[in-house]
């Protein structure tokens, strides 16, 4: 928007001109991760090894004949707790089958849904953050967290009793799945899987008794007859995949948003204009910067060298457990044009937060309405800041990565 004299009426061709002084910022991790990238870009230790650079991310996550994700059968495992399990897309590493689910999948979830989860997201976080008395607000419990745990009630049909528990389980899961391998049985993560499956099984059984409202995930599974197990199996994974992701993908953009009041202003810019796009793509540039994590583990089936036709050429044995570091595949210079300046709207190939490949989260855009909507409220808010002391650094849940607490301070409501 041009700038106006309000005095005269008149634009100002001095002051229209200007142009917002850009927001660079080095995450303090890419320092070491750019000096690998150039002497040690493929490194590895005894089972272990990471590709860092963009293009060898690309390979390792473009072959899961070879890269196998290492939680497949513990994930099956989890739905009915005992072996063998039902399987889920995001255990399948077969194209064939996983097209199959994925074909199931497109059934259950629909392009119109995207409108109705940033619906749910948007009245209860607009509510939520409307409701803050004194000021201050715990945005990771409140209202990141919460608003996944409403989506679950509203749009997949799950009822949630104990939100704590179910989510502490919920993280615990997540963590065992998808944190470093080797992935083994745990006692106490069996007794958190008990709990995720028991909310699931309560509200397949009063699905059973009453049908639940067509617009719902579960409305749309019990039409199609499916055996209980597979009901189960398919939400688990869902809930699993969805709530502790967007927990973990919302703290770290709140945290980089008051860690950089540039990239900050720039978003409350975009929420005021009314430019959702705008906002979505600054929200995403901020989790580039502080990505979910380091980038998703694989296991080599068979020997395979990467990058056989560079200098970095390296062979990876059988067995090995592989990092495709998208962390540092998103700030490759031979890729990634001005990787350290904020820039809202780069293209979709810059960023890896979604993954890549067989194993591109097919949740992604029900994931970016409810965070675009979870936080258009909140950054809309004048003179947003981290409240003092312990309460406004993030905290995570124990033993974990996952964000728990964030207390915000909201000067505009302040009594």
């Amino acid at each position: 928007m041009p700038h106006v004299d309000f005095e005269s009426g008149e634009r100002s061709p001095r002051l229209s001109s200007r142009r917002p002084a850009p927001v660079r910022y080095v995450p303090p991790l890419q320092y070491l991760l750019g000096v690998l990238r150039y002497l040690w870009p493929i490194p590895g230790l005894f089972r272990y090894a990471a590709v860092l650079l963009r293009e060898d991310v690309e390979e390792v996550l473009s072959r899961p004949d070879i890269f196998k994700v290492p939680f497949a059968g513990e994930m099956t495992r989890l739905a009915d707790g005992s072996w063998p399990g039902t399987p889920f897309i995001l255990g399948t590493d077969d194209k064939s089958a996983h097209d199959e689910q994925l074909v199931r999948l497109m059934h259950v979830f629909r392009l119109d849904d995207v409108e109705t989860v940033g619906e749910i997201a948007r009245r209860h976080a607009s509510r939520t953050v409307g409701a803050a008395t004194g000021g201050e607000l715990d945005a990771i419990e409140k209202l990141i967290t919460d608003v996944p745990l409403d989506i679950c009630v509203e749009y997949l049909g799950v009822p949630v009793g104990d939100r704590r528990s179910f989510t502490e389980a919920l993280v615990c899961l997540s963590g065992h799945l998808f944190g470093p391998p080797p992935i083994v049985q745990k006692p106490h993560v069996d007794a958190m899987a008990d709990i995720v499956r028991e909310v699931v099984d309560d509200a397949i059984r009063a699905a059973r008794r009453v049908p639940p409202k067509p617009t719902t995930v579960m409305g749309r599974l019990m039409r199609e007859e499916s055996r209980d197990t597979e009901v189960r199996a398919f939400l688990l994974g869902l809930i699993v995949g969805f709530v502790p992701t967007t927990t973990i993908a919302g703290g770290h953009i709140l945290e980089m948003m008051l860690r950089t009041g540039g990239m900050l202003r720039m978003t409350r810019a975009a929420a005021l204009s009314g430019d959702e796009t705008l906002l979505g793509q600054c929200l995403f540039e901020a989790l580039r910067y502080k990505p979910i994590n380091y980038g998703p583990f694989r296991v080599c089936e068979k020997d395979y060298v990467v990058a056989a036709n560079s200098w970095r050429r390296k062979r990876i044995r059988e067995g090995t457990f592989v990092l495709a570091c998208t962390m540092s595949a998103m700030f490759d210079r031979s890729r990634v044009k001005q990787p350290y300046v904020f820039t809202p709207g780069r293209p979709a190939a810059d960023r890896l937060q979604f993954g890549l490949g067989l194993h591109w989260c097919v949740g992604a855009f029900i994931a970016q309405a409810q965070l675009v909507q979870t936080f258009k409220p909140l950054v809309m808010q004048p003179g947003l800041e981290r409240a003092q002391g312990c309460a406004g650094r993030l905290q995570r849940w124990p033993k974990s990565i996952f964000p728990r607490h964030l207390v915000v301070r909201i000067p505009g409501k302040s009594s």
